[in-house]
């Protein structure tokens, strides 16, 4: 995901050079003394060049809208919420092979959604606030949600003020020409993205299965309050030089810290069911701190401004909004406390799922109370033993009674032992006794209580 998120410095660094090229292509047009000066020419050039921008960023965005049509929905959530096992088999063997999606027996694909179901609660508001209405699971849709709100404040804000700061560091000051001025602003930008934004997303690739999510994230809250303290107290005092090289660290671990992480995290931490919707809460929680960075943008940019001012002197509460980002800088380190790491982890463990894995011989390789998660690629889910069949509405709903035949295994059953299932014994029994299993499989007086999937990546390796 990291790697998937660093994309965005690659869209940056793309703007940048667009909007250089487009600039040069109009310097005739855009030669002129001032923006006050500017004729007819200069403003058809001007909108000519804001409108193939514009039009330039339809076209990944078009790409971007088919290969999200076409992409195969993932083997987990086949499994864990549509319910599908065969297809899930299928589609794990097709992505293996290399095909884009697997194409199961209908027939066998009915005969197992008959036979088997699963005890996992399916999506629903009432499940919903069950599950986020506990402080464990509340608290980390609360931290995702706040700590991108806190980024998204700061990160736009910035965005808003990226002539106000380019004007500061030298390179939005006005020029002799509106082109010069136009392309010295596209020139800080590119300084910016290349020496900043790009290097911080690419440390978050290499370094965040060594640092782990949280710890970047906290660190890199903390680090950025203290840069934009340094900016905002010593503001008037700093030198151009010194104002460019802490505002390229402040896009340094912006990327290499809580802009990354913020966006990782809510795609691990929250179960099948949830995660598009916790990642998308959370997502909504950045898009109101980008509309309150507006606010702010607007109502300060220009407060107190001396008329016929340039440079910084045209925005003296600069320094205060570097101040106010420090604030909200140090309240990311308090929330972000309350994020999970979810580094190592299988999103079974972090689903709080607690599956128990056992070998071929029926050992326990790894008890649920585990931290770590053994190497998937490395066991496998013991044959269903007795075999499963459905006992209609002789039986407790959503479980599966297991017969003692030992004969006649099915395509069922040979589909949840391919898709790689564990056994779980973590559930209470019917009379509540604690259960054991026979030939290796977990269950309590002939019940079956829970399936779960495997995780993915150990599937495909084997």
């Amino acid at each position: 995901m990291a790697a998937v998120f660093s994309m965005q410095g690659a869209g940056q660094l793309a703007a940048v050079l667009v909007a250089l090229v487009v600039t040069f292509a109009f310097r005739d047009s855009l030669s002129i003394p001032s923006f006050s000066t500017c004729g007819l020419q200069c403003q058809v050039a001007a909108d000519r060049g804001w409108r193939i921008i514009i039009g330039i960023s339809a076209f990944p965005a078009v790409f971007a809208l088919y290969y999200r049509l076409t992409i195969p929905e993932t083997p987990r959530y086949t499994f864990d919420v549509a319910r599908d096992i065969e297809k899930a088999n299928a589609d794990i063997r097709a992505f293996r092979d290399g095909q884009a999606e697997g194409h199961p027996n209908a027939m066998q694909r009915e005969q197992t959604k008959q036979m088997a179901s699963t005890s996992f609660p399916r999506a629903s508001w009432a499940d919903f606030c069950s599950y986020f209405g506990t402080w464990k699971n509340g608290s980390v849709l609360l931290s995702t949600m706040v700590s991108w709100f806190l980024v998204d404040i700061v990160f736009y804000g910035l965005g808003l003020n990226y002539s106000i700061m380019l004007a500061a560091i030298g390179y939005g000051v006005m020029k002799d020409t509106v082109y010069e001025n136009l392309f010295s602003n596209a020139i800080g930008n590119l300084i910016i993205v290349c020496a900043g934004s790009l290097p911080g997303y690419w440390l978050s690739v290499v370094f965040i299965d060594m640092t782990g999510r949280r710890i970047m994230q906290i660190g890199g809250f903390a680090i950025l309050t203290v840069l934009f303290c340094i900016i905002g107290f010593a503001y008037n005092s700093l030198s151009q030089g010194a104002l460019l090289a802490l505002y390229i660290l402040v896009q340094l671990f912006f990327s290499f810290g809580p802009n990354s992480t913020t966006f990782i995290v809510p795609g691990e931490c929250f179960p099948t069911r949830y995660r598009s919707t916790g990642h998308g809460l959370s997502a909504a929680g950045g898009k109101i701190g980008a509309t309150v960075a507006q606010i702010m943008a607007l109502t300060l940019d220009s407060k107190d401004a001396p008329p016929n001012c340039n440079g910084r002197d045209c925005y003296p509460w600069v320094s205060h909004l570097m101040e106010i980002f420090a604030g909200f800088m140090l309240c990311g380190v308090l929330i972000s406390l309350l994020i999970p790491e979810t580094k190592h982890r299988t999103l079974e463990e972090l689903a709080g799922e607690k599956p128990l894995y056992k070998t071929h011989n029926s050992s326990r390789v790894a008890s649920s109370g585990s931290k770590k998660s053994p190497v998937l690629a490395q066991t496998r889910s013991p044959p269903l033993s007795p075999v499963a069949n459905l006992e209609g509405n002789a039986g407790r709903k959503g479980h599966i009674r297991a017969s003692s035949s030992k004969n006649g295994r099915g395509s069922s059953e040979r589909s949840l032992n391919q898709i790689g299932i564990a056994l779980s014994d973590d559930y209470p029994s019917r009379n509540g006794s604690s259960g054991s299993g026979s030939g290796g499989v977990a269950h309590r007086d002939g019940w079956i209580e829970s399936i779960q999937l495997q995780d993915m990546g150990g599937l495909l390796q084997k």
